[in-house]
């Protein structure tokens, strides 16, 4: 929940006055962002080792 608060400025008591169909959507869609930003996280993690060993280092 902190991360609407903090990234979509909606501020705790707006969240909770929602009727639950409406918080539980909100709360899914930030999920779904979250889950593709940890994919993109890990593809560049992933794609800098690959660099660093082609390159020689470690």
């Amino acid at each position: 929940m902190h991360a609407i608060f903090q990234r979509h400025h909606i501020p705790p008591d707006e969240v909770y006055a929602k009727d639950r169909r409406h918080q539980m959507f909100m709360y899914a869609s930030m999920m779904l962002v979250f889950e593709e930003e940890e994919k993109e996280r890990k593809t560049a993690e992933r794609e800098d080792r690959i660099r660093r060993i082609n390159a020689g280092g470690r």
